[in-house]
């Protein structure tokens, strides 16, 4: 039961700073989509394409990376 109740601990820290979870999982998310956008390319739709993916993936983190910082100042 102890390896049982470390896990719900990490449960239960998860629960708690969830704010900061999803922005990391945002910038994860984004750096993903910069990498797929780069390896998109060659034609003019597939450019296009890239553009939006990079534009997504810009956002993304930008979103990202707010969550995780305001996370860490209302902690305080």
């Amino acid at each position: 039961m102890k390896g049982n109740r470390s896990f719900q601990e990490t449960i239960a820290r998860i629960r708690q700073n969830r704010k900061r979870c999803i922005g990391v999982l945002l910038i994860l998310l984004g750096i993903v989509l910069g990498i797929v956008s780069r390896a998109a390319g060659g034609s003019p739709s597939q450019d296009f394409t890239s553009g939006i993916l990079m534009g997504l993936s810009a956002g993304i983190l930008l979103v990202g990376i707010l969550a995780v910082l305001l996370s860490f100042i209302r902690r305080r």
